[in-house]
């Protein structure tokens, strides 16, 4: 989350929020936003509800990557990444990319 904070400015062409969702506790979210001093949203998922919806549940926990859903909520499109930290202009690359094709 710290790659995807220092270059957020790899997201500012296109017209989304960014959220970091987990199944961690709403407090357990609220302190690592809070000491991360990140800008982008947490979304605590306790349920799985948001993860189900947007195919990253792994059984009890959540894939690591990302997600898009239209502006109504819709899915569109997601990728399982372990690395996509360490990748996050490939992955910016990618999401600019499927935010384009959304948009057409």
């Amino acid at each position: 989350m710290v790659q995807l904070q220092e270059n957020l400015e790899l997201f500012e062409g296109i017209d989304a929020d960014l959220y970091a969702i987990s199944t961690d506790t709403p407090a357990n979210s609220k302190s690592l936003k809070e000491a991360g001093a990140f800008t982008f949203s947490f979304l605590s998922d306790q349920s799985f509800e948001v993860l189900e919806h947007v195919n990253m549940r792994n059984d009890q926990m959540s894939y690591r990557g990302v997600s898009i859903l239209d502006k109504n909520g819709n899915y569109v499109f997601h990728q399982v990444n372990d690395h996509w930290g360490e990748q996050i202009e490939v992955v910016a690359s990618i999401v600019v990319d499927e935010f384009e094709k959304m948009n057409k």
